[in-house]
């Protein structure tokens, strides 16, 4: 009898089968031996291998293969493969062998499911094609069975341009990890989003490129400097094509120390804007003014992510109960079609937006034992379209930033002002009419993923509850009222994520709080910086209460926030003090005192060291909620998920312009914060931060 006959057995099935021609099939077992020896340096495994979306019976497998041979792709154009999956790193104990061929439709990925696997385990997988293997076998783990109580380690990571920097955060994580005790090791890799970047040429013209990638197989026209596109280097593109996506994933899949994460750890992943394009909103791009429909775009996008990223979407039951929509991806035809009008919970209705959409679904809840339920969102493919567009832009052109009760005044659409929205919209002595008075309000979410994200909220009974979060929902103000005679309005620092909806978040914070669910901490990405604080139902009450926890972490290696913020205000002396502190040639990061402290506390800090008139002239309620800001480096978070608490540490390793090589970025700091448990009635409390290594301005000053 065989050794896969000996032990319980394991079925693997490809995610795609029956659903598209691109999906690997699998092949008769026993033909295996014929072909295995035929090989002979003809394949290799340019991308390496990857697990994701760990169950506890089950995880799913990946890699993508490439001929070597121009003469063997030539009488082949499929490659049949070979998989092992064992208990122990020397491939002693095999739990399963199968066969499986990778498809050029595909672009020779393989997603592999493989269940039947026991709970709370770690396994190690590798892919043979002919006599050719993949360099480093796989290491993945599985959930632990379901009430299982155990601590429950992650890594939080997001924002990976390939161009900005290198990916030494990320040796740092799998380093420190080998070199952990078992009981310390992570369990998972949370990935927020921005996975790629869809443009090449993504570097300002100042900054010198940590590596380019080059020119796109199709790819938009080559930017030239004519002011238009502000964003991309001489010769810049952006993705247009399914051929131009799988190029940049296969590009960034080639960095070694991305490999090596991903081939430790199974990833968990939601994406964000530039899996798609910048900023953009269901099937709406936003390049320039108000952008155009993209549907083609839309699709390609998510058929590349789907391919490459190893996601379980297709279990119809979340370990709740309630219904998961995730969903794998279907092929459809769509033109580049105008949007059509929205509905009332302002999804557009046009045919070809729908069906883009409804391509790839991947909202999902999975769950860890009896310690964790992790909800995972998709904030871009059913948001409302911005309400800073070219328009308000130009009505608001003083402003610094985008006025904080003009946003909410569009955002709130026709229930603004308890249902008598204002006819006009003012700003200074300019005014337009109000282009959302008859509009229904914004959605960051949709109406059906928020449902379906209270629902899940209300039925998890597990002891913390992590929402996944693409975007940051923490407030992130400049309070310029407070400035004598400027004559300025407080504005949001950007309005592209939980800002730009502050509606619909006032929303959901008021029903976690109405409904008594305690013990909800977001981790979120998309913002470059490190933070820490706590969400509010409003935050503009007189009387705040704080209804979950927030954790922001900072990008792996795209340009971090206070380097954004420093280039864009070098011709405003004023702001500019507010953004960097000079002293003596040693520059601070002096965005974070202004953030968390307010504008007078950031712009005093230039004139004395007193720690006395910076606490006498800070404003707590500068940005609500807002605990400690850390914008200036890259790195990841590890969140520790215990009975009694939640402890996040952030791990900032400064720049990453240059490769670190194998022994990983150095650390700077590292942020300790923990909350504890709160139940029905309670508010969090956050604690820290405590530092290993230098604090950041202005925790200096403490």
């Amino acid at each position: 009898m065989s050794q896969l006959d000996r032990r319980e057995f394991l079925k693997l099935f490809t995610a795609g089968a029956g659903c598209f021609a691109f999906a690997a099939s699998t092949l008769p077992f026993a033909s295996r031996r014929a072909w295995a020896q035929s090989g002979a340096g003809h394949y290799h495994f340019p991308q390496g291998l990857a697990s994701g979306d760990p169950q506890p019976d089950a995880v799913m497998l990946w890699t993508r293969v490439e001929t070597v041979d121009p003469a063997a792709a030539e009488m082949r154009s499929w490659i049949d493969l070979f998989v092992q999956v064992a208990e122990d790193e020397n491939f002693e104990r095999l739990v399963a062998e199968r066969a499986v061929r990778a498809e050029p439709a595909a672009d020779h990925t393989v997603r592999l499911f493989l269940h039947g696997l026991k709970p709370d385990s770690i396994y190690y997988y590798r892919f043979f094609a002919g006599s050719d293997r993949s360099s480093e076998p796989g290491r993945t783990r599985t959930a632990p069975r379901p009430g299982t109580k155990r601590d429950v380690r992650f890594a939080a990571i997001s924002c990976q341009s390939y161009e900005q920097g290198y990916f030494g955060a990320l040796r740092r994580l799998v380093n420190d990890d080998i070199t952990a005790a078992p009981g310390e090791q992570i369990d998972f890799v949370l990935h927020l989003g921005d996975f790629i970047y869809e443009r090449t040429g993504d570097v300002p013209e100042d900054m010198t490129p940590a590596r380019l990638i080059g020119a796109l197989p199709d790819g938009s026209e080559p930017w030239e400097p004519d002011g238009t596109r502000p964003w991309w280097r001489k010769g810049g593109q952006a993705a247009v094509t399914l051929a131009d996506y799988r190029h940049l994933y296969k590009a960034y899949l080639t960095d070694p120390d991305l490999q090596a994460a991903r081939a430790r750890f199974p990833f968990i992943q939601t994406w964000d804007d530039h899996e798609f394009t910048n900023d953009g909103w269901q099937s709406h791009d936003t390049y320039f003014g108000d952008g155009e429909p993209a549907q083609r775009r839309k699709l390609a996008a998510n058929r590349a992510w789907f391919e490459f990223i190893p996601a379980v979407l297709t279990r119809s039951a979340s370990p709740n109960g309630v219904t998961n929509r995730a969903h794998d991806f279907r092929p459809v035809r769509v033109e580049d079609a105008p949007m059509g009008a929205p509905d009332e919970n302002f999804l557009f209705q046009g045919d070809d937006n729908l069906k883009a959409l409804s391509s790839l679904t991947i909202y999902r809840t999975l769950k860890w034992g009896a310690m964790l339920d992790l909800v995972v969102t998709d904030l871009r493919s059913y948001r409302s379209p911005p309400v800073m567009t070219a328009e308000i832009k130009k009505l608001t052109e003083g402003a610094p930033v985008p006025p904080v009760n003009l946003v909410k005044t569009l955002d709130a659409g026709r229930t603004a002002n308890d249902g008598a929205p204002p006819e006009t919209i003012r700003y200074g002595d300019k005014a337009l009419p109000n282009p959302r008075r008859d509009a229904p309000p914004g959605t960051h979410m949709g109406a059906e993923q928020r449902e379906w994200f209270k629902a899940t909220l209300s039925a998890s009974k597990a002891q913390w509850r992590v929402w996944a979060n693409g975007g940051p929902a923490l407030q992130m103000r400049l309070d310029f009222s407070r400035i004598p005679f400027a004559g300025l309005q407080d504005g949001y620092v950007g309005t592209d994520a939980w800002n730009g909806f502050p509606g619909e978040l006032k929303e959901l914070m008021g029903f976690v709080r109405d409904e008594g669910i305690g013990n909800l901490v977001s981790v979120a990405g998309d913002y470059h910086a490190f933070a820490a604080g706590r969400l509010p139902v409003d935050p503009d009450a007189d009387d705040m209460r704080f209804a979950a926890v927030e954790f922001l972490t900072t990008a792996v290696s795209s340009n971090a926030m206070f380097t954004m913020a420093e280039r864009g205000t070098r011709n405003s002396g004023f702001f500019h003090r507010a953004v960097v502190l000079d002293r003596d040639g040693e520059k601070f990061a002096n965005w974070n005192n202004t953030l968390v402290n307010g504008l007078r506390a950031g712009i005093l800090v230039n004139y004395s060291d007193s720690a006395y008139l910076r606490d006498m002239v800070a404003n707590e309620r500068a940005s609500p909620g807002l605990d400690y800001m850390d914008s200036d480096g890259h790195g990841y978070s590890l969140v520790t998920v215990t009975d009694a608490a939640v402890k996040v540490e952030q791990v900032n390793v400064g720049e990453v312009s240059r490769d670190a090589g194998p022994e990983g970025a150095d650390v700077l700091r590292r942020a300790r914060f923990a909350v504890k448990s709160w139940g029905p009635g309670e508010e969090p409390v956050l604690e820290g931060p405590e530092f290993d290594g230098p604090p950041p301005f202005p925790w200096t000053l403490a």
